[in-house]
């Protein structure tokens, strides 16, 4: 079973939606720990790739907000544009 976002709305992906999230939400649906790979019996599954660039972003932006705060320039540049650290700034 595998749930696929392009099939949303389609009659059988809703009922592998429904079983998904009784998968993650109770431990019984669960597949026995003996039927699943040897790197998923530990008690702590691995980070996606996704996940650990979030928060490698996440964790940038915070630092560099920090030292940007401290920055000598910063209060020149806030007293021009008070809207230069907002994010749709930044994102520009």
């Amino acid at each position: 079973i595998r749930w696929v976002l392009g099939h949303l709305g389609i009659h059988r992906n809703e009922e592998v939606d429904k079983h998904t999230k009784l998968a993650v939400e109770s431990r019984q649906h669960s597949s026995p720990p003996k039927k699943l790979p040897k790197y998923l019996h530990r008690s702590v599954l691995p980070l996606s790739i996704l996940v650990l660039k979030e928060v490698h972003h996440k964790e940038t932006q915070s630092c560099w907000e920090c030292h940007w705060c401290k920055s000598p320039r910063y209060n020149c540049m806030h007293q021009i544009n008070p809207k230069l650290m907002q994010h749709s700034f930044i994102k520009l």
